[in-house]
């Protein structure tokens, strides 16, 4: 019975190494900065009489845990 005992050891051991490094990988994955992603918008601008639709991409910016677009003018 000492050689089962042993075995179960070593798999308790095997659970918390893993239970520690996947904390890390979390606590290092909250940490990080994430990016915001691309935003297609679509303009209309006029030419002559007729309105031309135009694909503008936006790149919002990180404020906190939100992504804003900036707005122009204001």
């Amino acid at each position: 019975m000492s050689g089962t005992s042993g075995t179960y050891k070593g798999f308790g051991a095997g659970l918390i190494i893993g239970a520690v490094g996947m904390a890390a990988v979390f606590v290092g994955t909250v940490q990080r900065p994430q990016t915001c992603e691309p935003v297609v918008d679509v303009e209309y601008k006029r030419s002559g009489k007729d309105w031309i639709p135009q694909t503008v991409l936006r790149k919002p910016v990180r404020d906190g845990d939100r992504c804003l677009l900036a707005e122009a003018g204001s």
